[in-house]
């Protein structure tokens, strides 16, 4: 089966069996993604277990990435649902006491009424109801409707433009995370980033409780996040971005959406790091069996925009057709990487520390080398990973294959473009008997003929160092 290059990640839950979580596999899921928005360390711990025991017998090679809920702001309980008309002037407060649950609507965000002035909008559940200030107070504010609206219980509010008084992580996260350690998972997807020092505090948080080896994947879906200085700080500190198109669309307006994708995806580029785009790709398969024009589409675009990876959410978490919308996404992708020829074009030398230039050059050069001899595929051998990082992000035009010894570096090229993970038991004392070694595995699993050439990009030890280095390999 036809492996692509742009690598899909699949929203599980624990409905999820394990027939069905091998079929994502088998057509083309390298990630899965767990909500816990929506989940809890209870309800995902079994899915978990199941899904590193297939990873362990050979079944499936499944990343695993937790997507945190992130300190959004929300309305509060409601017994019965609010009916809004347009232009109503109602109260939004901070002080549950002080409200009326049949006319008032309790906000989560004490910050309120500190952060918003008369004239802000305020966007609420989504973009159902868009209301604005008319008066601010001491523990609520009054708002009008835009807009007709019902709003029920614990609904999304978003405060575009304003700089949100609250932290990366909130203590259900951190809970989380603490699980997602235990459990192995290999990424955080960190909801709500907005500046670098988010990305520093998460990175922190990870290190100090043994999640060292756990790639941040940050999530961008507000209007502080994409601001040039924060944007280039968290594409800097981050192992990879999502372009989370859900709260970005509501953020803004949505015909500016398209416009922060590709600033999103350029910065990404720039600093050669792995760019995930998600929300809505095949929404309509969630209820439908086929999806409509304009999502494939949008998927083939993600394609030709270079993304690394692509997202399912609802289609395959809740839809009606999650392997199908699945083998929908490949399929697409197929196509558009047939009409993708990259060109490895270099990425900015100012955002690449000067000690790993030369890893960079030799990544970038070994791609050149393979499109001008045709290469059947790239093996990178990489003691760090840093090597098979840079391959990908030039959009390698062949397989590359990266051979790693241990766990860390075997799940981490699962959201990068082009990368396939292999893992070996042990380097060899000469780098040459590791490389033959490696390719008669591949000749082994028939991926290797008679007469190919293969690039093959590693690390010689010169006195402790490891310096990387190319060389082309005829198979015999």
């Amino acid at each position: 089966m036809k492996k692509q290059r742009t690598k899909i990640i699949a929203t599980v839950t624990n409905k999820f069996s394990d027939k069905k979580l091998m079929q994502l596999y088998e057509n083309g899921v390298s990630v899965v993604r767990i909500n816990f928005s929506h989940a809890t360390p209870e309800s995902a711990e079994e899915l978990i277990t199941r899904i590193n025991t297939l990873n362990k017998k050979g079944d499936t090679h499944l990343a695993i990435l937790l997507d945190t809920k992130g300190p959004d702001i929300r309305t509060g309980e409601r017994d019965f649902p609010l009916v809004v008309e347009k232009k109503q002037i109602f109260k939004i407060g901070i002080n549950q006491e002080t409200l009326n649950p049949e006319t008032d609507i309790f906000c989560d965000y004490q910050h309120l009424v500190k952060d918003v002035q008369v004239g802000q909008e305020i966007i609420i559940d989504s973009g159902l109801l868009k209301v604005h200030v008319v008066e601010v107070h001491d523990d609520h504010i009054f708002v009008q409707a835009d807009n007709d609206a019902e709003i029920t219980s614990k609904r999304h509010i978003n405060l575009p433009g304003v700089k949100i008084a609250l932290p990366a992580l909130i203590n259900k996260d951190k809970e989380d995370i603490i699980f997602g350690i235990k459990m192995g998972v290999h990424f955080v997807a960190a909801s709500f980033i907005r500046t670098g020092q988010n990305v520093k505090d998460v990175r922190k948080f990870l290190d100090q409780h043994g999640g060292e080896h756990i790639k941040i994947i940050s999530k961008v879906e507000n209007q502080e996040a994409i601001e040039k200085e924060n944007l280039e700080a968290i594409v800097k500190l981050s192992d990879g971005i999502m372009v989370a198109r859900g709260d970005l669309g509501v953020e803004m307006p949505i015909q500016m959406l398209p416009v922060a994708q590709k600033s999103i995806m350029d910065t990404c580029f720039r600093y050669g790091k792995p760019v995930i785009v998600a929300t809505e790709l095949l929404n309509s398969m969630i209820t439908n069996p086929f999806p409509t024009r304009a999502e494939v589409s949008d998927v083939y675009n993600s394609v030709i925009m270079r993304a690394d990876a692509v997202m399912l959410s609802g289609e395959t978490a809740i839809g009606k057709y999650p392997i199908t919308s699945v083998k929908t996404m490949k399929n697409i992708i197929l196509e558009a990487e047939k009409t993708t020829n990259n060109k490895h074009k270099d990425f900015d030398l100012q955002t690449v520390d000067k000690t790993k230039l030369l890893k960079k050059a030799i990544a970038r050069q070994a791609l050149l080398l393979a499109d001008e001899i045709k290469a059947k595929m790239v093996i990178v051998f990489s003691h760090t990973g840093e090597l098979a990082a840079y391959v990908s992000s030039f959009k390698p035009n062949q397989k590359v294959v990266s051979f790693t010894v241990g766990e860390e570096n075997h799940y981490r090229f699962d959201t990068s473009y082009g990368i396939v993970s292999e893992k070996i038991d042990k380097w060899e004392k000469h780098s040459t008997d590791t490389q033959r070694k490696a390719i008669a595995f591949l000749q082994e699993k028939d991926t290797l003929k008679k007469d190919d050439y293969v690039v093959v990009i590693g690390e010689k030890n010169y006195d402790g160092i490891h310096q990387p280095q190319i060389r082309i390999v005829t198979i015999s």
